[in-house]
This record gives C-alpha cells, sequence and structure tokens, in this order.
C-alpha cells in the first residue's frame, strides 16, 4: 500500500493523538478520530475555538470533563497481595477532546540527551529493565522544535542553566518569551541560589503574548486542573484544529471498545456511541492514543498477540515530593499566574554532588530525581477542605466556627505557602503493570484497568536524599516553617498526602524497543505482531526521564508518524 490513501483510525484526540491525526490527515490519508468523552469547544477550526470551561473551583472538584470514579473507577493496589485494593480514583485524566492537555497546567521541557541513553550513558539499575530509546536527543530535537512553535511556547534559551544547556541543547529560541513571574517563585528561586541552585524561567505552552490569533495570558490563578476560558494555553486543541483542516473526522462521545486483526494485521475496530450502540467499521491501520492505561485496557480487550506478556509492563508515573514552606509574616499570592514560573534541573543530575556516594550507600549505581517546579499553592476550597481535616486537632471543643473562619482570613495554606513540586525519575519496573480487573465493571459492562504499583529502591533512595535540600531551599527563601513530604506514602515514608497515585504523568505499557521480548511496539512505534496498528501516546516510553512528558509525547509522535505515514 506504500504511496496509496489509507483510512486510519485514532483512537484518543489528546496529544498524541491529534498529533498523530495531523501528520496522517495532511499526508492524505482518511482519518477517524474517535474521542470516548465530548467536547467543550464550538469552531475547532478556527484560531480560536469557544469554550466552556471557566474558574470554577467548585466545577472542577466534582470531575468535570474528567471521568467519574463512580460509574468509570480504576482498580489501585501496591502488590499483586494488596489484598483490599481501592477503587476509584485513580490517575484520571480528562475524558474530552483535546485529552489531558486541556486541563494541563502546560508546563513543556524538553527530555535529556541521558534519557534516550540512559543504559548506555549510565548503566543497568538492579530489579529495573532499564533500556535506550530508539533515538537519541538528536534526532527528537528538531520534531521538539515543530512542537513548540506549534503549540507556542514561552521561556528563554538565554536563561538556561549550563547543566540544562548541555543535556538538552536548544538550536533556536523559544517562539515566545517568558510571561511576568510570579512573586512565590521568584522567593524560591532566590532561595535556590542562595544554596548553590540554578533556578531559571520554566518553559510552557502558555501565551506570554498574543500568538496564532490567541490571546496572552492574564495569569488568572486558575491553570493546573482548568481549562483555559480565554485558551492562551492551546495544547493538544493545535495539532487536532490543523488535521481537521486536513479534512479528518472528529467523534466524540465514541468509545472504541474492540480492534479487529488477523494475520498480523488489524482490519478495524468496534466502537459504541453516546447511546450504547455497537457499530464496527474498516480501517485499513489503527493508532492508539488513549495514555498508557487506556491504550493497554484498549489491547487487553482486543487480545492482541502478545508472546511475551509485555503488554502493560513497565508502567511509569513520575514518584513525586512536596515541599512546603509557610511565612507567618507575608502573603504570597501564589495562587495568582500560572501555577509556577520557575524551575530547577540540579536533581536530575545523576552527577549532583554527594548524589553518586549516596546511591552507592544505597546499594545503587546511581539515582537522579528530575526537576523541581518552584511556586504552587492551594485554592480556597481545597485549603478550606484541609482544614477540616486538622481543626479538630488545633481546637478539639471548637472544631469549626469561629476557629475555622480566622484560619481562611489568615489563609496559611493559600496565601502564605510557597510549594515546591519534585518531579522524581520512575523506572521501568515489570512489577509495576495495568491489566483488567474482572471483578469490577465499568457503566458499560466492562472490566475496569487494575493498576499495580510501588516504587522501587531507586525512588525511594533519589526522594530521601532530595528532600533535605527541598527544606533548606524554603529556608533559605525565608519560610519560618519548612517540610517536605511525599504525594503517596511508601514502607520507607508512611506518612504521604495522599496514597493512590495522582500525578497525571502516565508512562509505559506499549514499550518501544528493537526486541520483540522486552518490548511491545517497535523502534517506530509499530507493534511488533500487528504491521498496522501503531502507539502514539506515553505508553511507548521506555524510560520515563525527570521532566514533564507532554513535549516528548507530541515530539514523538510526530517522529514516528511520519514514517507511519509514508508507508501507509
Amino acid at each position: 500500500m506504500t504511496g496509496a490513501r489509507a483510512s486510519v483510525a485514532v483512537v484518543g484526540s489528546g496529544p498524541g493523538g491529534a498529533t498523530a491525526a495531523k501528520v496522517l490527515a495532511e499526508a492524505g490519508h482518511d482519518v477517524v478520530i474517535f474521542e470516548k468523552g465530548r467536547s467543550y469547544f464550538s469552531n475547532l477550526t478556527s484560531d480560536l475555538p469557544g469554550t466552556v470551561f471557566s474558574n470554577d473551583e467548585l466545577k472542577t472538584d466534582r470531575n468535570f470533563a474528567e471521568a467519574d470514579p463512580l460509574s468509570e473507577p480504576r482498580v489501585f493496589r501496591t502488590s499483586t497481595a494488596d489484598k483490599t485494593p481501592f477503587v476509584g480514583a485513580v490517575q484520571s485524566l480528562p475524558q474530552t477532546v483535546g485529552g489531558g492537555a486541556v486541563h494541563w497546567d502546560a508546563k513543556t521541557p524538553r527530555y535529556w540527551d541521558i534519557d534516550f541513553k540512559k543504559r548506555s550513558l549510565l548503566g543497568p539499575q538492579p530489579g529495573a529493565a532499564v533500556e535506550d530509546w530508539p533515538f537519541s536527543y538528536e534526532e527528537i530535537a528538531p520534531h521538539y522544535e515543530v512542537i513548540e512553535q506549534l503549540i507556542g511556547v514561552q521561556g528563554s534559551r538565554a536563561e538556561l542553566p549550563p547543566l540544562t544547556r548541555r543535556h538538552a541543547p536548544h538550536s533556536t529560541d523559544f517562539p515566545m518569551p517568558p510571561g511576568p513571574p510570579q512573586y512565590s517563585s521568584l522567593l524560591a528561586a532566590k532561595g535556590a541560589k542562595a544554596v548553590g541552585l540554578h533556578p531559571f524561567p520554566a518553559a510552557m505552552a502558555i501565551n506570554s503574548r498574543e500568538y496564532e490569533g490567541r490571546p496572552a495570558c492574564n495569569n488568572c490563578g486558575f491553570c493546573s486542573d482548568y481549562g483555559c476560558p480565554i485558551l492562551a494555553r492551546i495544547g493538544a486543541l493545535a495539532p487536532l484544529r490543523d488535521a481537521l483542516l486536513a479534512g479528518a473526522e472528529l467523534r466524540e462521545r465514541s468509545t472504541v471498545v474492540h480492534v479487529g486483526h488477523r494475520n498480523g494485521r488489524v482490519h478495524g475496530v468496534q466502537w459504541l456511541d453516546e447511546h450504547g450502540n455497537h457499530h464496527r467499521q474498516l480501517f485499513d491501520a489503527v493508532v492508539l492514543a488513549g495514555n498508557s492505561i487506556e491504550t493497554v485496557r484498549l489491547a487487553l480487550f482486543s487480545n492482541l498477540p502478545d508472546p511475551y506478556r509485555a503488554t502493560g509492563r513497565y508502567l511509569m508515573f513520575h514518584w513525586f515530593t512536596d515541599g512546603s514552606g509557610i511565612f507567618l509574616d507575608e502573603r504570597l499570592h501564589g495562587y495568582r499566574g500560572r501555577d509556577h514560573t520557575h524551575d530547577i534541573d540540579d536533581f536530575a543530575n545523576p552527577e549532583f554532588p554527594g548524589a553518586r556516594r549516596a546511591a552507592k550507600e544505597a546499594g545503587l549505581p546511581y539515582f537522579r530525581a528530575g526537576k523541581v517546579e518552584m511556586g504552587g499553592t492551594d485554592r480556597p476550597l481545597g485549603e478550606a477542605q484541609q482544614y477540616v481535616g486538622i481543626l479538630p486537632v488545633l481546637a478539639p471543643h471548637k472544631p469549626f466556627g469561629r476557629a475555622f473562619k480566622e484560619l481562611m482570613r489568615s489563609s496559611i495554606l493559600r496565601d502564605r505557602l510557597l510549594g515546591l513540586t519534585l518531579m522524581g525519575e520512575d523506572l521501568p519496573y515489570a512489577t509495576n503493570r495495568v491489566d483488567l480487573d474482572r471483578n469490577v465493571r465499568d457503566w458499560r459492562g466492562y472490566p475496569v484497568p487494575r493498576i499495580t504499583y510501588s516504587p522501587g529502591r531507586h525512588e525511594l533512595a533519589a526522594q530521601a536524599f532530595y528532600m533535605p535540600w527541598m527544606v533548606k531551599l524554603l529556608e533559605a527563601a525565608g519560610a519560618e516553617v519548612a517540610l517536605a513530604i511525599p504525594q503517596e506514602p511508601s514502607a520507607r515514608f508512611p506518612v504521604g498526602a495522599a496514597g493512590v497515585p495522582s500525578t497525571d504523568h502516565i508512562m509505559g505499557g506499549m514499550r518501544m524497543g528493537r526486541n520483540p521480548a522486552t518490548s511491545v511496539t517497535d523502534s517506530e512505534g509499530r507493534h511488533h505482531q500487528l504491521e498496522n496498528l501503531f502507539v502514539a501516546d506515553g505508553s511507548v516510553f521506555p524510560t520515563s526521564g525527570g521532566h514533564n512528558p507532554t513535549l516528548t509525547i507530541m515530539a514523538t509522535a510526530r517522529r514516528n508518524a511520519l514514517r507511519w505515514a509514508a508507508a501507509l
């Protein structure tokens, strides 16, 4: 079929699916995009689509645009020995046209060169399946540049620290300069410099000025977890718009439940419309792009050939740690802005002073964490919910009423809080995986995904080493109270903030590789056993890196889809 016009089903309209659909449609193929969720946008082919998103904390807390954890739950356990698994919301990315890039805070750093050649450059890790990616940073860099221009990234190449410039060189500057910095981020940057770290303006796909017909960000403060009401943050809608203009068809509220296949090829999909009616349609090729959990779920529903039982294995999330500094004598107004405006990359360096020695003491050849986002805080409802939990301890006789009002007025956990988020690299472990739970079903009657996940020695050792650094940074910034807390508890740190992972960074499960015995897809994201089945989301990642994955999802999807488009 080389050079012929092919019909292609793309399952998912998020960053990877929209990017693949754009490439395939612009190459002349007939593309149909199936999206499980509904669209909250109008006029998608215009420069500035309409939207019903708003700065409404209550609406977001009620899972607006996300899966209902009661009708579409997931199961979570820490190991196969866990007899009391959690059932509910587990890594629930938005189910809507545009996918996870609708509610993201749009941080778009590049992965480093060592991420793509991790085994070759840093060596193996005990108990983990560390592998090189099938391409290098030099090969993916031009695709990074194209995606940065497409979605509109602000940043400053000149202000990147030497470490970042060395490991992730940029041949051109970002499309836009950095926007106004947040005061809380500037305080954190001051503390970082005081302890010898190297802060810089974060790269983010949020307009700092009018760009491609869309307005500059007004720094309303409702960024992460919220759809942008003015579309200063466009995300996956940019490639999706191009795909639609090139002739692709978008079917919202259409859930693909089976991929048909025989004799080493897929031949179509079965899907449900919004009324639950079943449909079948033949296609020359299928692209899976529903995110790691849903893509694996569909692969398992479809009984895709899996001779080495690799599907769903090597799931990675990023192992997060929160730092909190309280400033009693001043208000930081950390809720005004773009979630945060400054990062540090120092902790992503495996040669960070003292890290090699600490790794050796933990029985590891090395460890690394990842970038630190500096400047986050809470919002009013989130703050109030935390007080509900701690007030009975602080004021056991009169836990609410006046005491509650006084805490809300002083706003210790919002207006006086400087937050840090350490993004720890997750290694790929065969025990961390997605499969199906046959005892729990969604409202359609289908088995739900079961996630088995726990950190390894690498993640816990890196976390233990860098938590004191987070405290030192906050104290140097002027915080009267400073502490670092894991987002999820573990055997080493039994007190955690959440319990069930909720990082929204979901990778692995259909990993790329040249060896079919250790991977599911080949070096171009094509299924090893099905020559016309492709994957275009984070599930193809062999390793997780130490930075936000979305830009790399889109760049990898573009790199691979250009090859698929030529081969179909």
